[in-house]
């Protein structure tokens, strides 16, 4: 579940903090920078939301702690937007020791970038595709910072600490690719998306989450707007014609002035999308709210 947190502020900085569900990290206190993709604002204020410390309690970061500590912080001239679940796992590393011998080796012994690419998979849970890039080869030692890293990130500071105990650092650049699906004609608003009107093409993407990744995902949906032949499928330009029923989760977007806010919700109600029905949030089975839905997937909440 993604909860966005929209800290009061009156100024004009917007900046987003994404922590994925799970951190791979033999550590349990880590900075904002370790763990989070933040984004947006002033130079200042990023740096100094990096810095923040927080702490996981029995291997579990909880949203708490993280709003607590950024609350505590000196950035409260932004308006913070934080994305992460409830609770985050902290999971030991998948990988032990230094880098395997698969990739290519150069003249100092180091490892080549090529070996960066399981790691870096597994720290971002990602399942598409990566590119990594980085200006000198990769150091010997054990990754041991950053303790996860969010998809759609465009460049990280890896450390590694070797035998003898000394640390390097190392950037990467990173392109991320994903399958997404593309429309195979041109699509006008109202028509009805099915298999043939698709094709599979794998590109680079920044923003995870935005496109649609297989046919059936999206079979059935209604364009809503006109969709040029060639053009990849945003998931918000389709809306669902089918009857939403009771008990499907969904997510719950709440808006009031600029800010917004989102939480994972069930369905209390049939509907279609446009109709308003009854909504309870996942989290607090006390809190129900009349929400109108925008399709399958998605409902909204407007604070007045």
């Amino acid at each position: 579940m993604l909860l966005l947190f929209v800290k009061p502020a009156y100024s004009a900085q917007n900046i987003k903090i994404e922590i994925p569900e799970i951190i791979y990290s033999d550590e349990e206190s880590f900075t904002l920078g370790q763990i989070a993709k933040i984004s947006g604002g002033a130079t200042r204020t990023r740096r100094i939301l990096s810095a923040i410390q927080v702490f996981a309690d029995n291997g579990r970061l909880s949203r708490n702690e993280v709003l607590r500590a950024i609350n505590d912080s000196d950035a409260s001239d932004a308006r913070i937007e934080l994305y992460m679940p409830k609770f985050s796992r902290i999971e030991a590393p998948a990988y032990e020791g230094n880098f395997t011998e698969t990739g290519p080796i150069s003249q100092n012994n180091s490892r080549s970038v090529n070996d960066l690419i399981p790691v870096i998979k597994s720290l971002s849970a990602w399942d598409g595709n990566i590119e990594v890039s980085a200006s000198s080869p990769v150091p010997d030692g054990r990754l041991i910072d950053p303790a996860s890293i969010v998809p759609g990130t465009g460049s990280v500071n890896l450390r590694f600490r070797d035998d003898n105990g000394r640390v390097r650092s190392l950037n990467v650049r990173l392109t991320w690719l994903q399958k997404v699906m593309i429309a195979s004609h041109n699509i006008k608003k109202g028509d009805r998306i099915s298999p043939n009107d698709l094709i599979t093409r794998e590109m680079k993407i920044t923003r995870p989450g935005v496109y649609a990744s297989s046919p059936n995902e999206i079979a059935g949906f209604t364009a809503n707007r006109n969709i040029k032949q060639g053009e990849a499928i945003l998931l918000n330009s389709l809306t669902s014609s089918n009857i939403v029923k009771r008990g499907r989760q969904v997510k719950i977007i709440a808006r009031y002035g600029a800010a917004s806010a989102s939480a994972d919700g069930i369905l209390l109600e049939d509907g279609r999308p446009g109709d308003w029905v009854k909504v309870r949030r996942v989290d607090d089975k006390r809190i129900t709210l009349r929400a109108q839905i925008i399709n399958e997937n998605t409902v909204e909440v407007r604070v007045e």
